[in-house]
């Protein structure tokens, strides 16, 4: 029976929706720059990013279906640092970080591990820190590190130092945790002697690809005219010159530093690139790179609904963008910048039928699937993936 008071749903790819959140302000994350984000297509998990004021918590879960945040109470987190990744692996998240010690001022790495299944049974995560063996050295006054992951396999892409080292490139296997130095640093000048920021890091075909955040100093930001790569297989760099977008008049390649960076879980080829700051504003243009072909492409008719910079961006499995935090500009009259905590999200892709059927659901059926028993889902049909994700959702509704 259609719920008629419910106007109809329609499925709209390529275009950003504001979605709803708490009520309660002190119930949601702060408004934060350098979220770190990871998802599955039930739910969106942030690591606490940078703020003044103290977060009562380091994660917080935002479930899809219920429109909700969550905190997640933890034990033995990392604390979250400037050089860091998060990543979900099924049910576990893994938290990796690189600091520099303030008694003896060396660098070193920390990772960690934390089962979701935990938060049902005994009401918070309890992570535990592997010991890694295999050290590696790190040059003092590194400028930057990246992170990036392909199955059970870490890289870490350290930054330049003194515009003379060229960027180290290390493995960490997680079952072992053994350290591999793939590329040393080199004293070898990089490309026009500028200082290369490895922030945004892409794997994809047994290479990794690197989007610098800037280049030199921080008026200096990256034209995206050339693109760094390491081929795991020849162990060294490689720069390409890019396709730039012949149908953009001014300029076919970004022009801006402060953006979002993230690979399409679904095409792998394809990186988007959204946001950024640029002169005295942000920027809500979304520029798509494939490494396939090296070719830039502006989307004409897909922008982010107001211009923003130090956000982050997230896609699902199933195809769907996220972006949340950062900053954003508005000219009235002249351009001001303020920190956002909306999460907004768009279809990049045409999901299967199943995921399109189950939007439709939970938009004209929300409120009587989260009353009903678990016994009830199960006998008016709701396929295990789906109702399993309203039971989840409901748990935390309990534990609120």
């Amino acid at each position: 029976m259609t719920n008629t008071s419910f106007p109809m749903y329609k499925f709209k790819p390529f275009k950003f929706n504001v979605l709803k959140q708490n009520h309660d302000p002190f119930e949601m994350p702060l408004s934060k720059i350098g979220h770190h984000l990871l998802c599955n297509d039930a739910y969106l998990i942030t690591y606490v990013g940078i703020n003044p004021i103290a977060a009562t918590g380091r994660l917080w879960q935002y479930y899809f279906d219920l429109d909700e945040w969550k905190i997640i109470p933890t034990q033995n987190i990392l604390p979250k640092v400037g050089s860091s990744l998060v990543t979900l692996f099924g049910n576990v998240i893994i938290i990796i970080s690189c600091s520099k010690s303030q008694h003896c001022g060396e660098w070193s790495f920390r990772l960690c591990l934390g089962d979701l299944a935990y938060q049902y049974e005994i009401g918070q995560i309890r992570f535990k820190e592997l010991i890694l063996s295999g050290a590696i050295q790190i040059p003092n006054h590194v400028l930057g590190q990246g992170f990036v992951i392909n199955g059970t396999d870490i890289f870490s892409i350290h930054g330049t130092q003194n515009k003379k080292h060229e960027m180290g490139v290390f493995q960490l296997d997680v079952i072992t945790r053994k350290w591999e130095v793939l590329h040393p640093a080199s004293h070898e000048q990089m490309e026009n002697g500028k200082c290369i920021y490895p922030r945004e890091v892409i794997f994809y075909d047994g290479r990794i690809y690197v989007f610098a955040s800037r280049l030199g100093g921080i008026k200096v930001y990256c034209k995206f005219s050339k693109i760094h790569m390491f081929d795991l297989a020849t162990r060294l760099w490689y720069l390409f010159k890019v396709k730039q977008d012949s149908e953009v008049r001014k300029s076919g390649i970004p022009n801006c530093y402060s953006y979002s960076c993230v690979q399409c879980p679904i095409n792998r080829n394809l990186v988007y690139l959204c946001g950024g700051f640029k002169g005295l504003r942000a920027s809500d243009a979304i520029w798509r790179f494939d490494l396939n072909t090296l070719q830039w492409e502006k989307l004409i008719k897909f922008s982010l609904p107001q211009p923003v910079y130090m956000h982050s961006t997230i896609i699902t499995p199933s195809g769907r963008m996220y972006c949340y935090g950062g900053k954003i500009t508005r000219r009235s009259p002249y351009y001001t910048n303020y920190s956002s905590n909306n999460l907004i999200c768009a279809w990049i892709t045409i999901p299967k039928l199943k995921i399109l059927s189950w939007e439709a659901m939970v938009h004209y059926f929300k409120d009587q699937m989260f009353e009903s028993s678990t016994e009830t889902l199960k006998k008016i049909g709701i396929p295990p993936e789906f109702y399993n994700r309203i039971i989840e959702a409901r748990s935390h509704i309990n534990n609120v």
